[in-house]
């Protein structure tokens, strides 16, 4: 199912670019923006849905638990929460604002926990860099929208 779902986000990720280039040539488009970002936030949200890795890693205490289960997941479903709240800005649907600050305070607080859990130095943290790699752009994107 991770398969699947890389390949459906890459294709995704495809769309909002063409999507992009096409406003940049004044098209209307708006429906690929509809489409890629929606697709991209029940993709964020079921990559939450897979299972952790902590049982293969044999991270059995708290730290552990919290670094590699419970922190990718609430990342995953702030991502998504962060890319519905930047397709409801750019459709004008009220509560965009609300959904772009619980997402970018959620990933927030959870980089700062990462932080902390990388100075204390709890293994396989470092298996979530992809989800921040992820979570970053949405971050931004949502920062922008809010402040702008």
């Amino acid at each position: 199912m991770n398969k699947i779902l890389v390949k459906a986000e890459m294709l995704l990720l495809a769309i909002l670019a063409v999507a992009a280039v096409l406003e940049l040539l004044d098209s209307k488009l708006s429906i690929l923006y509809i489409i890629s970002l929606a697709g991209l936030g029940l993709v964020f949200f079921l990559f939450a849905q897979y299972p952790s890795q902590s049982k293969k890693d044999g991270g059995s205490d708290f730290k552990a638990l919290l670094g590699l289960t419970i922190v990718p997941k609430v990342l995953w479903i702030a991502t998504a929460i962060t890319t519905i709240g930047i397709l409801f800005y750019l459709q004008g649907f009220k509560g965009a604002f609300n959904l772009l600050g619980i997402g970018v305070s959620t990933i927030a607080v959870c980089t700062i926990i990462l932080i902390i859990l990388r100075f204390i130095k709890v293994k396989g943290v470092e298996q979530v860099i992809p989800i921040l790699y992820r979570s970053y752009p949405a971050l931004l994107a949502a920062a922008y929208f809010m402040f702008a």
